[in-house]
């Protein structure tokens, strides 16, 4: 059984198998029902082959469907690939390949910059340095 993994926005860790084919979107009607305001009615079709190969196709025109970060109108899926619906970003996964629970709550968490603990050492440095060249003087009255 092929299924869609949930990897961000309101789907994170929410598992969602694949039927022969499954209809995404926002709409009461479709297979998977998703509440994300980025996404159309009916947003996106994955179709499964008598072979077993998926395909993916955009349903609405103003809908961006995304596989592996590029926008396309129909195409093929494979066991890993990323698959971008409005805010929901999904792996695709095939049978027998990944456990039922890829990410964890620690993946998911956001992570803390170390932006701001650099800039604040670099300046620290920096007054050092200058403190240590004579460049800041100290003015006593």
């Amino acid at each position: 059984m092929y299924r869609l993994k949930g990897a961000s926005g309101p789907v994170a860790n929410q598992s969602f198998d694949l039927d022969q084919q499954t209809v995404i979107g926002h709409a009461p009607e479709c297979d998977v029902v998703i509440d994300d305001a980025g996404l159309a009615a009916r947003h996106a079709l994955i179709v499964r082959g008598p072979a077993g190969e998926l395909t993916v196709e955009r349903l609405d025109d103003k809908a961006a469907t995304l596989v592996n970060g590029k926008a396309i109108e129909k195409s093929a899926l494979s066991s890993g690939d990323e698959l971008r619906l409005g805010g929901c970003r999904f792996v695709v996964q095939a049978p027998g390949l990944r456990p039922e629970k890829v990410l964890t709550e620690e993946a998911t968490r956001r992570r803390r910059s170390y932006l701001p603990w650099l800039i604040a050492g670099l300046l620290a440095a920096a007054v050092a340095l200058a403190w240590q060249q004579g460049w800041l003087a100290i003015v006593t009255g």
